[in-house]
């Protein structure tokens, strides 16, 4: 770097104003006289102060508007130390009056700041103008204590900005004028410069601070955010070590208990060298608490953080048994977010802790079918040893499959209904078996539009489950009915879609009932009847057409009776309307196969074409309407309806979203 002596500056500043054409006018820095002449006679009582109305001016008890004003720096000095031109830096401060600070000659345009109270050390620091930090550290030393409007000094800036050359020139010019306690100067944030060089992440910054006065205070910021929390967040390994082995830094315990834990900003930074650091140096550390109460296992459980659980685990397994203040231990914390590969960890190291229940009573298999984690649901139920957890109640007598269908998973749902384990009669405390609960929701009007809650009872229907019949269940129902009542409306438009529908399918077939295909036989004997009266397909045709008629025509004369005001009738109206509607559109389809195939007969091709694409559309028909119409009692059932019920789990209840976490 180069170093300039006020010799040599003068010396170019006699060159530079001989090549200039025209000097620049002096710019007198402008104090408060008036402010301060009438303070000095106030003081002496020299003058008697009395106020005379004066037009243009204000007297006591009237208001004055404040627009507000700001300070301002003159604009020449302002530019140079923003474009780190010397030559006018040093021109604009030796313009103006003089103003004497210990002892010596200061001109007062040096000391002026910017709105934000920058004076041009600040300035020249943000942007990096090593020759005029040099500069000013060297003949204006006092620049250095200066504070903007934020609290900051100029090494703040260089901190923060991560300026190791701005960093070393300011430090070695506080230490040279013997003021290292303002190496812990704080701002507005409670932050030193050793904060912000951490929280901006420049580690090289922050040891050559931590090198240039190991006696500076570790203490928190604002944020309750110590130096060593924040190393510790970075990962600076090195940092880290360095503080906690400082003999002359002020790291003691009861700052680690008034401030955020170092061991969990390990955790959340996912660094595992730091947490070894930590635990060989301060043990103690390990047992703080954050606001909810977790402790580092419950921290590294919660992220998913499955090497940190490893470790701590080996270091503190103490941890694992116990409660933060939700009452969830670590596995549950794990359980709750899904986490497979830590819930084995847990497992392996604690065998126990499968037995751990939370304030509910309610164990890991409990939380995973409550947040419906459904991969994890499957593992626990493939595991022998956690089998004893499935049937497990909670206080209030729920059990995993009845936490599922509360929640409405019905992946979850379907995943244990289908192991033979899981008993699907037994009831909570309110006297709900499973299917209960699903009905409930089902018949509830606001429920009606949401999948979840319309497959989690398809998912059980298709099951052996039953319903029970307590006094507290019909209760319900009779309380559920009568909200509904007044809701009845929404009902109402479901009977209008659907007889709509039926109306349509009965004028079709009626339309194709006298358009038969093939036309009529205009010869006698056998004048007026079908040309093709002997052919199956025809025979088919007529069938099929004749059903699809007579079963649209019931679902009108259900619905139109569904209109009048017989809650009961309604819903019997759209539980009976719903698989006729089905039967009907089926029929609908094999007529309409059955009239096309006569026609194009005799072109084998087209014929077989038209027959697969039936096929295919009745399988599609078949996937929808099955689970809808149908409960399955045995296995056999189970097996013939689960593949369409999978379908619409995939097509309705893909907002669920994967939960698979390892």
């Amino acid at each position: 770097m180069v170093k300039l002596t006020r010799d040599f500056v003068n010396q170019r500043k006699k060159q530079e104003r001989e090549r200039k054409k025209k000097v620049k006018q002096d710019v007198r820095g402008k104090g408060k006289i008036e402010k301060h002449i009438e303070k000095q006679l106030y003081e002496l009582s020299l003058v008697p102060i009395t106020i005379t109305r004066i037009p243009g001016f204000l007297i006591d008890g009237e208001e004055k508007e404040n627009y507000g004003s700001s300070t301002s720096m003159d604009p020449d000095l302002y530019t140079a130390a923003m474009e780190g031109r010397i030559l006018e830096l040093v021109e604009a401060v030796e313009k103006g009056p003089a103003d004497r600070q210990s002892d010596r000659v200061v001109p007062a345009s040096c000391i002026q700041v910017s709105p934000q109270k920058n004076t041009m050390l600040h300035i020249a620091t943000s942007y990096r103008h090593h020759e005029i930090v040099n500069l000013i550290c060297k003949d204006l030393p006092f620049f250095i204590q200066e504070k903007n409007s934020k609290g900051d000094t100029a090494l703040h800036i260089a901190a923060r900005i991560g300026d190791p050359l701005l960093v070393r020139l300011i430090v070695d010019a506080i230490r040279g004028s013997s003021g290292e306690s303002m190496l812990g100067d704080k701002n507005e944030d409670g932050n030193t410069a050793l904060h912000e060089a951490l929280l901006a992440h420049h580690e090289k910054v922050a040891r050559i601070l931590i090198d240039k006065n190991r006696e500076m205070s570790y203490s928190a910021n604002k944020e309750g955010k110590s130096v060593l929390y924040l190393a510790a967040a970075a990962g600076y390994a090195d940092i880290v070590r360095l503080i906690m082995e400082n003999p002359l830094g002020n790291y003691n315990e009861q700052q680690r208990l008034q401030n955020e834990s170092p061991v969990h900003a390990a955790i959340h930074g996912r660094n595992i060298d730091v947490l070894k650091i930590m635990w060989e140096k301060d043990q103690s550390s390990f047992h703080l608490r954050c606001e909810q109460g977790r402790n580092p296992l419950h921290c590294a459980a919660s992220i998913g953080y499955l090497e940190g659980v490893k470790i701590l685990l080996q270091m503190f397994r103490g941890a694992a048994y116990q409660r933060d203040r939700n009452g969830f231990f670590p596995i549950h914390i794990a359980s709750d977010e899904g986490y497979i590969g830590i819930v084995q960890e847990f497992l392996w190291h604690c065998p126990d802790s499968r037995e751990l229940l939370n304030r509910q009573g309610q164990s890991i298999l409990h939380l995973a079918a409550k947040r419906g984690r459904i991969h994890l649901v499957n593992y626990i139920l493939k595991v022998p040893t956690l089998q004893n957890l499935i049937n497990e109640r909670d206080e209030n007598g729920n059990t995993p499959l009845l936490l599922a269908t509360i929640y409405l998973h019905p992946k979850v749902v379907s995943v244990l209904t289908w192991d033979r384990r899981v008993n699907l009669l037994l009831m909570n405390e309110d006297g709900l078996t499973a299917l209960d609960i699903a009905q409930e929701y089902n018949t509830d009007t606001q429920m009606m539009a949401s999948c979840p809650k319309r497959l989690t009872w398809l998912a059980l229907r298709l099951t052996c489950a039953e319903r029970s019949q307590p006094t507290a269940s019909r209760n319900r129902r009779q309380s559920s009915v009568e909200g509904v009542c007044s809701k009845f409306e929404s009902y109402k438009e479901n009977v209008n879609v659907i007889l709509l529908v039926s109306t349509l399918v009965a004028t079709v077939t009626f339309s194709a009932g006298f358009t038969i295909p093939g036309g009529d036989n205009n010869s006698s004997p056998d004048e007026g009847s079908a040309i093709m009266l002997r052919e199956r397909m025809f025979q088919l045709f007529v069938i099929c057409n004749t059903m699809a008629m007579y079963s649209s025509i019931i679902i009108d004369v259900t619905l139109i009776w569904a209109q009048l005001i017989d809650l009961g009738l309604v819903f019997f109206a759209l539980k009976l309307a719903v698989p006729l509607l089905g039967v009907a559109l089926t029929m609908m389809s094999i007529a309409f196969m059955a009239g096309l195939y006569l026609v194009v007969s005799k072109l084998s091709w087209l014929a077989s074409v038209v027959l697969s694409l039936w096929l295919i559309f009745l399988v599609m028909l078949a996937a929808i309407f099955i689970p809808l119409c149908c409960s399955a009692s045995c296995y056999i059932l189970r097996y013939i309806s689960y593949y369409p019920f999978r379908l619409m789990l995939y097509t309705l209840g893909s907002h669920e979203g994967d939960d698979s976490k390892e």
